[in-house]
């Protein structure tokens, strides 16, 4: 016979489990170039003045603090996308064999850097198309790309024989970098094709004249 104790005991409610503990750190299922694509597309559907970063975190699933981590605003959103392309293109720069002309390796930088999967080529034609219609935005970025020019300002001086702070490296260097970015403008608008053709077609026109 069970006990008056024992019976009350299996009677009583099972108390509640305690709260798991809280992640620290960033969600592992978190893909930022993902949230930036659906950021990106919703920007195109709705305006990008129009567009918040809350709705860019309900939009995509997450919390608000989260989305900051990775996207601290949305100029920073949309220039998200840039080290995935430089980085193979300074890979390029760094190792460049001796015997190839300057056109040889900016080509080849190029086409490493702009050799992108479908998803990555519409983000980057969308990144491009709002930096055209947002004049502002190109201003945001110019900052971090400085840090990049370094290292085409150093190929290109080496190559032509120069001191980088010669008036031919640095005008070359701002050519070349100015060519890259207008042609990619002009890709994302005109152009239904991959980028890195574009570019090349871009960089042989301005090089013909150094």
């Amino acid at each position: 016979m069970t006990s008056p104790d024992a019976a009350a005991a299996s009677a009583a409610p099972t108390p509640p489990a305690p709260p798991m503990p809280r992640r620290r750190g960033r969600p592992a299922d978190v893909d930022p170039e993902q949230v930036a694509l659906l950021a990106l597309r919703h920007f195109g559907e709705h305006g990008y003045e129009q567009t918040t970063m809350d709705d860019i975190a309900e939009l995509a699933g997450i919390g608000r603090r989260t989305l900051f981590r990775y996207f601290p605003s949305k100029p920073a959103l949309v220039w998200g996308g840039i080290e995935p392309v430089v980085g193979p293109m300074h890979a390029v720069l760094e190792d460049a064999p001796a015997g190839w002309s300057v056109r040889e390796v900016l080509a080849h930088a190029v086409t490493s850097a702009l050799t992108l999967s479908p998803e990555a080529e519409e983000a980057t034609r969308r990144r491009l198309a709002l930096m055209g219609a947002h004049p502002s935005l190109i201003g945001f970025g110019l900052t971090g790309m400085s840090a990049h020019r370094g290292l085409l300002l150093g190929f290109l001086a080496g190559r032509l024989g120069v001191d980088a702070d010669s008036l031919r490296a640095q005008v070359t260097t701002d050519a070349v970098s100015s060519t890259i970015f207008s042609a990619l403008l002009w890709w994302a608008r005109e152009d239904d094709g991959a980028p890195a053709p574009v570019v090349v077609a871009a960089i042989d026109a301005v090089l013909g004249g150094i």
